[in-house]
């Protein structure tokens, strides 16, 4: 039997032959047009992850670049340059990133070690990682209490970061949708830094390649506020794993941001596709009404 088979095999491989030079001409023209470099095509859903970033914290302070340093892909030491990723924030104004409060408690700050990256595609096809320094975090303050509101996951991670020709900063606001509207059985997509740095790490190969991931769900349930401080959350089909804290739920479609993500379900150490999220009109006007001045007095709002 294993003569057969033998014998088969090798009839099989006799039978294939190599390309031709004429042929590997045309295989070499079809490969030097592959984008191998570059990133997928441009969709609603693209865009919106430009605004998606990761944050977190080094062992220490970046070397003095200004208030930023980067690195391409491949160059020694890139994945030594990895940040120990907390979370995801989006951008929501100038100079203001919106995440969880949680997200926030876990960035060092006031030591000078938290940072949001951003990853650029050069000229050439490779991409530039580039780090700001995070230089305030606030909790959410609840109009309705005066004061600050626990019940409420969401907080404010300020960036004032001017882009230069050297030091770009190409990570545009986040469109919103209007969140009052939406209701059970909703198409939505949750993105975000789900697994942190592993989530880079973990294949072989294109590692390191930090970008926001998406998933697919459904509004599965709108639950409303039960008493004065609570706020209404969206319940969505997918499941939560840690660093997407902070993440935008978006309508599948367009990209327009429906909320945020603040958290999931978990069983027995299973992520369950029971997810959270605080719904946009909660997050717009908060977001919206916060304003600081810079260090040359202008006002960033």
């Amino acid at each position: 039997m294993a003569n057969g088979r033998d014998s088969f095999v090798n009839a099989i491989y006799n039978a294939v032959r190599a390309p031709k030079l004429s042929q590997m001409r045309e295989l070499k023209a079809a490969f030097d047009a592959i984008p191998w470099g570059k990133f997928g095509a441009r969709t609603p859903i693209s865009k919106l992850a430009q605004s998606l970033l990761p944050v977190g914290n080094f062992d220490a302070r970046l070397p003095p670049l200004g208030s930023e340093a980067f690195i391409a892909l491949g160059d020694p030491g890139y994945e030594q340059m990895l940040m120990d990723i907390q979370g995801t924030a989006f951008q929501v104004g100038r100079g203001k990133l919106l995440t969880c409060w949680h997200v926030c408690e876990t960035l060092a700050v006031g030591e000078g070690r938290a940072y949001l990256q951003s990853t650029s595609e050069r000229p050439e096809g490779g991409l530039l990682k580039i780090y700001r320094n995070i230089s305030a975090k606030m909790n959410f303050i609840d109009p309705r209490l005066e004061r600050g509101n626990p019940l409420v996951d969401v907080g404010m991670l300020i960036c004032p970061a001017t882009p230069t020709p050297e030091h770009p900063y190409e990570v545009p606001v986040v469109r919103w949708g209007d969140s009052t509207k939406v209701g059970v059985g909703k198409r939505v997509l949750i993105g975000g830094y789900p697994l942190g740095r592993d989530m880079f790490l973990l294949t072989a190969t294109n590692r390191g390649i930090v970008q926001p991931t998406f998933y697919d769900g459904i509004i599965s349930a709108v639950i409303p506020a039960t008493s004065v401080g609570e706020t209404r959350l969206l319940q969505i089909s997918s499941v939560s794993l840690g660093g997407i804290s902070g993440g935008v739920v978006c309508d599948a479609d367009n990209g327009a941001v429906l909320g945020m993500v603040t958290s999931g379900l978990v069983d027995q150490g299973v992520s369950l596709p029971i997810t959270y999220a605080v719904p946009s009109e909660v997050l717009r006007p908060w977001a919206d009404a916060i304003s600081f001045d810079g260090s040359d007095g202008t006002r960033w709002r």
